[in-house]
């Protein structure tokens, strides 16, 4: 950090050993050295010319979704509740977001106001996010036009209910011919 930001590292921690620099230490302890170097990989992307507190360095260091091709959380949200009515011929970014969408409920995601909706999809979607992190590959299901869940509006639906009830209607039409 001196090094990038030179005295002014120095003026607002104190130099190495100090009490600062064990805060450091002990805030750090818990990262791979492979974790502290994409911080620094990223800290010097970074715009701002101030020098980062522990706090932020460290999610400098944490690998985020974005960098497994997942979509922010506020993006995957916009993406479920705008694909929800045509989950069959949308374009999903990640499967994840399809997953997310489902688990929270495509009819709730359309009708449901996003105060109830939205922490419902954030905890679904972060827990998926965490197990794509973790290595799980996600794949799409493949879509059934018939399954009531994937129906688009205009499309026939055909469910056991509308079988049952359209079979006796016709039963009942014979019956009386």
């Amino acid at each position: 950090m001196s090094e990038i930001y030179g005295a002014q590292f120095a003026n607002q921690y104190g130099e190495v050993g100090g009490e600062s620099f064990q805060t450091w230490c002990l805030g750090l302890r818990d990262m791979t050295e492979g974790m502290i170097k994409k911080g620094f990989v990223k800290l010097l992307k970074r715009e701002s010319q101030f020098v980062p507190n522990l706090g932020e360095f460290r999610k400098l260091c944490m690998t985020t979704p974005e960098e497994f091709g997942l979509p922010s959380t506020e993006a995957a949200y916009l993406e479920a509740c705008n694909n929800g009515h045509r989950v069959l011929h949308a374009k999903w970014t990640h499967p994840a977001v399809y997953y997310a969408g489902k688990n929270t409920g495509w009819f709730e995601l359309r009708s449901e106001t996003s105060k109830v909706t939205r922490p419902r999809f954030k905890a679904e979607y972060e827990a998926l996010c965490d197990r794509v992190m973790n290595g799980e590959v996600l794949e799409l299901p493949e879509l059934n036009s018939r399954a009531l869940e994937h129906h688009r509006n205009g499309r026939k639906v055909a469910t056991q209910q509308a079988m049952k009830a359209g079979n006796a209607a016709l039963a009942e039409l014979r019956r009386r011919l």
